[in-house]
């Protein structure tokens, strides 16, 4: 059985993955569609995510015997009902139960292979030849991407929306969990290094991303941070968004600089050449700090402190103290540094049933004070479009009555 999986590969215009199987032969149509995304500028994550997406298919189109230039619908909603239930076939390998994967990772995959399917349609399509020439793409129902569209009345299949997310699960809208602050500061009392107390002061109060130091993916977030990042004088820190192309300033709180100011003077060892702040100090000793290494020491962590914990869970802690504190999203998102203010509404603008509840008995109470006070108009003032009041009706027939005695007999004379 054939297992694929992802190679990087570094080309004169940039770096991008390919997808291949055991004996290091790539997949074409995948090989073209990753290099489109190295081309329009996707970030390494996204690049990289996508790859991974399009090998654990392929080992599982090959594991079932499909062939990948015929696949259907029927098959693409047997490959989702299989990965939505966690059985990781091909590329991963079936291992014990496995937990049913969450909607937004079953959406995203869905997503990978839609992308994927309307590359292969619009090119066999642009080419006049080729499997997927005039195909529907199996995994969203489009018959042609926006590109190909004629745009006109009669000449285009109806837009469907049902049968296009046919296969999307629904994503429950709940408030994403937050940890309390005695529980925070009981985590950063519970480690071990200063190195580790900063990190998680860090989390807690500026509200960025962990991120990683990664030599395939790049660097961004607090782990892909340089010493030139930190502003000690201004009390400012600068950090890579996800995607390491744009960079993010964000203030500090005081509790913060004494504990790095001691990491950095006790603990930071490192070679000359190596400009990271965070160091790992066991495995790899000298080395920048990978994400994997942080997260088997913050649940070490969490253990003594006996708190679940994730690295996140201190960003949407931050973002909902703002909104809570403020009621400014504008601020929570400056701070998170997202680039769409939807983004943020969407994450932590939620409006729970006992709110409801109390809008909908003020606008009652409103409207009944409303029709209690209200005066409303005379017969005579019925006659009339506007709701004027007597006395201004008094004063228009007045000033009618006036012009008439004015205007002479006859009219055109």
């Amino acid at each position: 059985m054939a297992i694929y999986k992802i190679l990087r590969k570094t080309e004169r215009f940039g770096d991008s993955f390919c997808v291949c199987d055991s004996k290091d032969a790539g997949v074409g149509s995948c090989d073209q569609f990753l290099m489109e995304l190295s081309l329009r500028d996707c970030s390494v994550y996204t690049q990289r995510a996508y790859a991974i997406g399009l090998a654990h298919f392929f080992s599982w189109l090959h594991a079932s015997g499909d062939d990948p230039d015929q696949v259907t619908r029927q098959i693409v909603g047997s490959y989702i009902t299989e990965f939505a239930q966690g059985a990781k076939r091909g590329a991963v390998g079936a291992r014990g139960t496995q937990k049913p994967r969450q909607p937004r990772t079953i959406n995203h995959r869905l997503s990978v292979l839609a992308s994927y399917f309307e590359h292969c349609i619009r090119r066999d399509t642009e080419d006049g030849r080729g499997p997927w020439k005039g195909r529907i793409n199996p995994a969203s129902g489009n018959p042609l991407t926006e590109e190909l569209r004629h745009g006109m009345i009669g000449r285009d299949l109806p837009a469907c929306q049902r049968q296009r997310d046919g296969f999307r699960r629904r994503i429950p809208r709940t408030l994403p969990k937050i940890l309390e602050p005695a529980a925070i500061q009981k985590l950063i009392d519970s480690a071990g290094s200063y190195r580790d107390k900063a990190i998680l002061i860090l989390l807690s109060r500026a509200g960025q991303r962990i991120g990683d130091w990664s030599r395939v993916a790049g660097r961004h977030g607090i782990l892909g941070m340089e010493l030139e990042d930190v502003d000690r004088k201004r009390r400012f820190i600068t950090v890579r968004l996800k995607g390491a192309r744009d960079q993010h300033r964000v203030p500090v709180t005081d509790d913060f600089w004494p504990i790095y100011e001691e990491y950095l003077r006790t603990e930071r060892r490192a070679a000359p050449d190596v400009h990271a702040i965070w160091i790992a100090s066991r495995k790899g000793q000298g080395k920048p700090l990978r994400y994997a290494s942080f997260e088997s020491v913050l649940r070490y962590i969490g253990r003594r402190a006996g708190i679940s914990v994730h690295p996140h869970l201190f960003r949407h802690t931050l973002a909902q103290g703002v909104l809570e504190a403020t009621g400014n999203i504008k601020l929570a998102q400056e701070i998170l540094g997202h680039s769409h203010l939807s983004t943020t509404a969407d994450l932590y603008l939620r409006v729970d049933q006992h709110a409801m509840v109390t809008a909908l008995e003020r606008v009652k109470a409103n409207t009944g004070r409303a029709k209690k006070n209200r005066s409303w108009p005379s017969a005579k003032a019925a006659q009339y479009v506007f709701e004027y009041d007597d006395k201004t009706i008094s004063e228009l027939e007045r000033t009618i009555a006036q012009a008439s005695a004015i205007e002479p007999p006859g009219g055109d004379s």
